[in-house]
């Protein structure tokens, strides 16, 4: 009777998992290595830089939006250079 009980333990215990399962088959390194890897983040779109010319009573609220993206872009960029700098510094 407590044998039953132990096994019947045993098994809701693995059942609702209280005990690992990759004890039976360990994941391989390759599997790992996918995981650990983060995708590369998309290379944005390269856009033309606004001009003064460019802007009219029309379009004015976009062609604002796309200087800002335009200064941000490089802003990162110049961010991203400094960094890398003060890597090879250390």
């Amino acid at each position: 009777m407590t044998r039953t009980l132990w096994l019947s333990l045993l098994v809701a215990g693995a059942a609702g998992g209280c005990v690992p399962n990759n004890f039976v088959l360990p994941n391989s390194p390759a599997a790992a290595d996918k995981a650990a890897k983060a995708p590369e983040p998309p290379r944005p779109a390269y856009r033309r830089p606004v001009v003064a010319d460019q802007v009219n009573g029309v379009n004015a609220q976009e062609k604002a939006q796309a200087l800002r993206e335009e200064l941000d872009r490089d802003l990162q960029r110049a961010v991203d250079a400094d960094d890398a700098k003060d890597g090879k510094k250390k």
